[in-house]
């Protein structure tokens, strides 16, 4: 049997084990060419337009060696190389990205899982499985063939480093830094950039950074040994070559919209701007013509010439706000009360702040609600957010910045490491923000669970914002809390009912806009209780017209789902069309809470429902709510809805995934799926021509369907 490897985002990484891992089995392996720029089929097999150059090519890799006689090809579902990282989600989707958009069958995709974190010692058994399945019958067989694969591997890497890197103003010519994904840097979109720097003289990569270098300059940042371990490496390499001197300048290189790289980015720009490295950040995608990238490569070269006096560099220029960061520059409202230290400042997310601020005021925290989302507060964030960062990332920087103008010094944010890059917002936008002049903390909160392991790390936060965590106090604020969320939550599922056959259309909304009033003053569990059966009550005697609707389910990402204002209020744009429409969504806040905090019995049984019917399609989770995504989809075929909306950011990993799924999950069901990808760019006209149409092509299905 042939067995192939495609060029894509792991193969860079980790042929040497691929290959090993094949041969050892005996099988002949054959590996996919360099594909060249002029190859009229390398990025249209890509269901979607969305992912990154290097997933798209991978389509084509993959397609080509089918094509060319591989029984199958071995594409591993990277989930993490390291004991605390993750991968990029798109590592960890891409065998499924590919079986989907290809539309081949299982056996000829295949696909073993590499999860150190999550399954250190039963990931090996995915390999023994699926060389089963290939007709290797001796697990032990499969095992030695699999170590010998490990082996290659390290190998392969020592020989990697160098261990003669020095100070570059001790070389005799210019030293240049190049650092980023090796599926850019090797690829036919990227491979001319070390070509093309090697002719300015010595270039040093990050795959010659010595490991235990790296790790010591990942402890220098905030959590970061849990950083995807890819990017990992890439940015303790960079701190390493900026801090020590090693380089003249250094070039960042990654694939135009690349999750990870947004977060790292700013890191890397931080330090060099820092010690005063020349940075050249080099975004690639399939539109990057070779020229103009060179170009601009050869002009950051030209103009970084190394400046040395005396054999040492010159440094940064006092002027500069990094160069005056012993403290953050205070900017903002100048002469601010020591009042408003105390204060902590909220941001919002749909309704959310109102629980939160109940919370909080439970335990004595005084706080600041934030201002409604306005264009005005995208611009704030816009301004100084990374350029390929998603669109929540901008609104919710950009009401912490209006916090800072202010004079606040705290701003309260809930989240948690995972996969999603979102895990990593609080302390790059703290970080931002100090780069500004801004001298704002950004105190990120995440599960208490298991207290064994959190519970300290979520007292020293309640401590920072000024809590009083004592056991009565603590238990009676969260009771409202939660009480308050669930609340909301359930209301706006009433009205999203009420919407779809109320005679006179906004009558719903107007009561549940004196709900929200009700629910933010409600002191009580008793209180609330009364507010929400009133509310209930109102509701269901809204006069109702007799109507068939539409029954559309929202799926995506948790922020543009749940966020009115970014989502240009999709809810109640789909309850006013002509064509009456029934919206139905799961996702809301309370049900993140009770899995993702609190791990109740029913949230759980939920989430493994939804992922298990995803697993066909998606057996892995990719981050955020991208398996939730397909698994709701093909819920809501079983469940006879019309239609899918699905809504994500740009540039937002899982939902990229998610996406290309979709397409053929909507073709194998029978289920038309409509994906909108929302930006600070996206317009309501635009958006409701693209619902009208949608929902028209709806009707007319179930009309038909009725005949």
């Amino acid at each position: 049997m042939k067995a192939g490897i495609p060029r894509c985002l792991s193969y860079y990484y980790l042929a040497p084990l691929y290959r090993t891992f094949l041969s050892n089995l005996g099988f002949e392996v054959i590996e996919s060419p360099k594909a060249s720029i002029k190859d009229p089929d390398l990025l249209s097999l890509c269901p979607t337009d969305e992912p990154c150059v290097s997933v798209k090519s991978a389509f084509y890799h993959a397609q080509r060696l089918l094509e060319r006689g591989a029984d199958f090809v071995l594409v591993p579902a990277v989930v993490s190389l390291t004991e605390k990282g993750y991968c990029c989600p798109k590592m960890i989707g891409l065998p499924s990205m590919l079986r989907a958009g290809l539309g081949a069958e299982r056996e000829r995709v295949i696909s073993p899982v590499i999860d150190v974190k999550d399954d250190p010692s039963g990931w090996p058994t995915s390999w023994v499985s699926e060389a089963r399945r290939l007709g290797a019958k001796d697990p032990g067989q499969a095992l030695r063939a699999l170590r010998a694969g490990l082996e290659a591997l390290r190998d392969e890497e020592e020989r990697a480093v160098k261990s003669d890197l020095c100070p570059a103003e001790e070389r005799r010519t210019p030293v240049t830094g190049v650092v980023g994904h090796a599926y850019v840097l090797e690829d036919v979109f990227g491979s001319r950039i070390l070509e093309v720097t090697g002719d300015y003289g010595e270039v040093v990569t990050a795959e010659m950074v010595p490991p235990e270098d790296v790790r010591r300059q990942l402890a220098t940042v905030r959590d970061g040994e849990l950083i995807w371990s890819i990017e990992g490496r890439i940015l303790g390499a960079s701190l390493h070559l900026i801090r020590n001197r090693l380089v003249d300048r250094l070039v960042f290189a990654y694939a135009f919209s690349c999750g990870p790289a947004s977060i790292i980015e700013t890191y890397i720009s931080t330090e060099a701007e820092m010690h005063g490295i020349p940075l050249l950040n080099l975004a690639v995608d399939e539109h990057s013509g070779e020229v103009g990238l060179i170009t601009r490569l050869e002009a950051f070269l030209d103009l970084s010439r190394p400046k040395r006096q005396g054999g040492a560099h010159t440094s940064l220029p006092s002027g500069s706000k990094v160069a005056q960061r012993g403290g953050a520059v205070q900017r903002g409202r100048p002469g601010f009360a020591a009042r408003e230290e105390r204060l902590v400042g909220l941001v919002s997310m749909g309704n959310l702040e109102i629980p939160v601020r109940a919370l909080l005021s439970g335990l004595g925290v005084e706080t600041v609600l934030p201002p409604p989302l306005t264009d005005e507060i995208v611009s704030l964030g816009k301004d100084i957010a990374p350029e390929f960062i998603c669109y929540p990332m901008v609104t919710l920087i950009g009401q912490m910045r209006y916090h800072a103008e202010r004079g606040l010094r705290k701003v309260l944010m809930v989240q948690g490491k995972g996969r999603c890059r979102l895990g990593w917002y609080a302390q790059v936008m703290e970080e931002i923000l100090r780069r500004q002049g801004y001298d704002l903390r950004v105190v990120a909160v995440d599960s208490p669970f298991p207290l064994r392991t959190k519970g300290r790390a979520l007292a020293e936060s309640g401590r920072e914002l000024g809590a009083r965590l004592g056991i009565l106090s603590t238990t009676r604020a969260a009771a409202l809390a939660v009480a308050k969320l669930q609340a909301l939550d359930r209301a706006a599922a009433l009205l999203r009912e009420v919407r779809a056959v109320e005679d006179e259309r906004g009558a719903g909304d107007r009561r549940f806009r004196s709900f929200l009033g009700e629910v933010e003053t409600s002191s009580t569990l008793r209180a609330l209780a009364k507010a929400h059966r009133d509310y209930k009550a109102d509701m269901r005697s809204i006069p109702r017209v007799e109507c068939d609707p539409l029954d559309i389910a929202v799926v995506g990402e948790i922020y543009v789902v749940n966020e009115p204002f970014v989502n240009k209020d999709v809810e109640r744009m789909l309850g006013s069309m002509e064509r009456r429409v029934r919206v139905h969504r799961s996702l809301d806040v309370s049900s993140w809470v009770s899995y993702h905090l609190f791990k109740t019995p029913k949230a759980v049984r939920e989430h493994l429902l939804t992922t298990g019917f995803a697993e066909p399609y998606l057996p892995v989770a990719v981050g955020g709510h991208g398996q939730e995504s397909v698994g709701e989809a093909v819920l809501g075929r079983r469940r006879g809805y019309d239609g899918i909306l699905h809504l994500f950011p740009f540039t937002c990993m899982p939902e990229i995934i998610a996406q290309n799924i979709l397409v053929r999950v909507s073709k194998d069901l029978d289920i038309p799926v409509l994906s909108i990808m929302v930006s600070e760019q996206t317009g309501t006209a635009g958006l409701v021509t693209r619902l009208e149409a949608f929902c028209d092509l709806l009707y007319s299905r179930k009309v038909a369907r009725t005949r």
